[in-house]
């Protein structure tokens, strides 16, 4: 294959096709109507972090990431910490549920650390539902490593919104993407909250399409003085290439969601497909049928969906739900996901809307009736979904009040979005921590 056409193809992968976009059609109402944040009449929880004199550095991380993760979440009106009534808030003091309800409060949160034997840290975690009593609904206390403290307020928000919700948070998780550095692309992780990014690639390798792996193993493919590129595996601090019964170069990787099968974007001289099989790259199977297909992923129900089409045919790429196009035709679709939501199974994926913009629209998870998640705010592309399914994760162009491009989180219950980190790049991947190991 020509050097030209692999790095072609590698450009399609990542959702960008390689050839100039005339505008789409006019009629863009087939992408739905934009769906606007809140509603007047809506009630949204009016929620008090208990702020803290603390000096600790431990107790300092565990109650800001705690109060920066319920921020991200878009499903509290959070009391300003300004507005904290005087008291006493260190790690044994009681709370005073009477001056908090005073505040308007109907959930208080408290979340302390301190030090403990060994070098090591004990982590509180409290919640009081005000129209219960007096008493917690939520305790925790946990005691760990000092270098888990970020970690565990993850952990510990994710708890505190299963006591609050009756459903899990999914803030002990990370992202992966792969972005550019000088002329080629390294592959980068960071935290859900956009803490700690840091490159995990050579920086003399060109590398693209991450995707999580069984046990928080990371899988991407890459390709160094223009080779083609193959699947690699990064376990541990240590990488080895993946051997797979079917030849060409990797565009695409997707596991189900109990890692027992894969899914693989390969290209030949004859175009790109998806191929699937077991989790180990063995009995692989052709399943698409269209010149070009990319970007695989799998539905929680086991579905899988990709794009398909033709890279001559403006709009041709469309999304496919198990080899069925399902997308609006005439508009290039890019980079599907699925978010396993409170009312169901989502589909989300971009859309060409002309001037070189993309915009995010939503289904169901066979397709069906669209709504449009983002319009008129720059280009936004590759979504990836919370494992709760109430955020969903993009990176944007926009402009916006903490800043301009990067990454972003769309609240999928109320529709309102946040600035998580200034990184910006293709291929947004997210996936929950693995459990908590007990000490």
């Amino acid at each position: 294959m020509r050097l030209s056409t692999l790095f072609g193809f590698a450009a399609l992968t990542m959702g960008r096709v390689a050839i100039a976009q005339p505008a789409p059609p006019a009629d863009e109402s087939v992408l739905g109507e934009l769906i606007v944040t809140g509603h007047a009449e809506e009630h949204v929880t009016r929620l008090a972090v208990l702020p803290s004199l603390a000096p600790d550095l431990e107790d300092v991380i565990v109650r800001s990431v705690v109060r920066h993760d319920l921020e991200l979440s878009g499903m509290f009106d959070i009391v300003a910490e300004k507005d904290a009534p005087p008291g006493m808030y260190g790690f044994d003091d009681p709370v005073n549920i009477d001056a908090w309800r005073n505040l308007g409060a109907e959930v208080i949160v408290k979340v302390a650390a301190r030090g403990h034997r060994g070098g090591r840290i004990q982590v509180l975690g409290l919640a009081y539902f005000l129209n219960v009593g007096k008493d917690p609904v939520y305790e925790k206390r946990l005691v760990v490593e000092k270098a888990d403290a970020r970690v565990t307020a993850h952990r510990i928000t994710d708890a505190l919104l299963g006591a609050i919700t009756g459903r899990p948070g999914g803030f002990a998780s990370r992202f992966t993407y792969s972005g550019r550095w000088g002329k080629s692309r390294r592959i980068f992780t960071l935290d859900s909250d956009g803490n700690d990014l840091l490159p995990v690639t050579n920086d003399q390798d060109t590398s693209i399409a991450p995707t999580w792996g069984p046990r928080g193993s990371l899988y991407f493919s890459t390709s160094r003085s223009y080779s083609p590129f193959h699947l690699v595996l990064a376990d541990r601090g240590a990488e080895q290439a993946v051997p797979l019964s079917v030849t060409g170069s990797v565009f695409g990787t997707a596991f189900n969601h109990d890692f027992t099968r894969i899914a693989l974007a390969i290209s030949t001289s004859e175009g790109s497909a998806i191929w699937t099989g077991k989790a180990n790259g063995t009995e692989l199977k052709r399943v698409s049928t269209t010149p070009v297909a990319t970007h695989p992923v799998f539905s929680p129900s086991g579905k899988l969906a990709w794009i398909g089409g033709d890279p001559d045919t403006f709009g041709s790429q469309r999304v496919f739900v198990e080899g069925q196009p399902v997308s609006p035709a005439g508009f290039t679709a890019a980079a599907p996901t699925f978010c396993d939501t409170e009312d169901g199974i989502r589909l989300v994926y971009s859309v060409g809307v002309g001037g070189d913009r993309e915009d995010l629209v939503m289904s169901g998870e066979n397709g069906g009736k669209i709504a449009r998640l983002t319009q008129n705010q720059g280009t936004n592309t590759y979504p990836a979904c919370s494992v709760d399914g109430r955020l969903l994760a993009f990176f944007s162009t926009r402009k916006h009040a903490e800043g301009s491009r990067g990454l972003y989180m769309l609240s999928l219950k109320r529709w309102v979005t946040a600035r998580v980190s200034g990184a910006h790049g293709e291929s947004l991947r997210w996936t929950p921590l693995p459990p908590a190991t007990k000490p």
